[in-house]
């Protein structure tokens, strides 16, 4: 039987002091195939990014504390990695795209540089760096990519920056993409464009994909399977399709009744008991 590509095992992190943390993540566990895409749902404060962010160590610690648990990716523990060894698996082997393209680019460099940065630093095999970043920016449907690379962040609309954030993930070959909220900031058109080309994406390369969503909305025919996390815990897992039609935990059913359903009136939403759930 094949290793799992990522296996997270009882992770646990607090923030603040020892004798009154908040547990942002309390004893989590998941794995995920090479392939497969996950998709991990929950409102804000519910521990989703915090837990993307440990994959790779990017929490800063303090003040972040591991308390407790594993991160393996390909069979090794990423808590343990001395940093060199993080240096390289971050961007090559394990990519982001964040919510916020705009904060992730920098203002002051044109997008080809900034794509040809990440390509020299992980890639440096590739001899023709420029033919690859055209090649990266045409792969997310950026129309006369050559003559855009000297564009600057700012002459690009919110969906063409995150198309470059994809890109740029994209250009190093990674195995897992973790994408943290990669719609959030756009409108519903250009929402439904970046998860298309995400999908389009995976299938052409096989790799698997780790978004991170407060929307179910967005994962009916995205994601594979599902975590719902609640209070840094995952209380509910299993295959899209399961949990949308028979969803067990009552947070999972609230968060599935937010999504706007068309020809149904919702007067009002539930009102979650977070005393009564655990």
């Amino acid at each position: 039987m094949s290793l799992p590509l990522l296996r997270v095992e009882n992770l646990g992190i607090r923030f603040g002091p020892v004798d009154d943390p908040v547990k942002a993540v309390d004893g989590i566990s998941f794995a995920m195939a090479p392939g497969e895409t996950l998709a991990v749902v929950g409102e804000s404060g519910s521990g989703k990014s915090v837990t993307a962010l440990a994959l790779t160590r990017l929490l800063a610690s303090p003040p972040a504390r591991y308390v407790s648990g594993r991160i393996e990716f390909e069979g090794r523990d990423t808590l343990q990695m001395p940093d060199r060894e993080l240096q390289k698996l971050r961007g090559k082997q394990i990519a982001y795209v964040f919510q916020e393209p705009a904060s992730s680019l920098n203002p002051v460099f044109t997008i080809g540089y900034q794509i040809g940065e990440a390509i020299e630093l992980h890639r440096p095999e590739v001899d023709d760096v420029e033919k690859e970043i055209i090649l990266a920016l045409d792969k997310v449907g950026i129309r006369d990519a050559a003559s855009r690379l000297g564009d600057y962040p700012h002459q690009l609309s919110g969906g063409m920056q995150q198309r470059v954030m994809i890109a740029m993930a994209l250009s190093c070959q990674p195995k897992l993409l973790v994408a943290d909220e990669p719609t959030t900031a756009l409108d519903v058109t250009i929402q439904k464009q970046i998860m298309d080309l995400l999908k389009d994406l995976k299938r052409s390369s096989n790799m698997a994909i780790l978004l991170i969503t407060h929307n179910f909305g967005l994962v009916s025919d995205f994601a594979d399977r599902v975590a719902v996390m609640f209070r840094g815990r995952i209380v509910e897992t299993g295959p899209t399709s399961e949990i949308l039609r028979h969803p067990q935990h009552p947070y999972t059913q609230a968060l599935i009744e937010c999504v706007p359903k068309l020809g149904q009136k919702q007067h009002r939403l539930r009102v979650i008991d977070y005393a009564g759930i655990d």
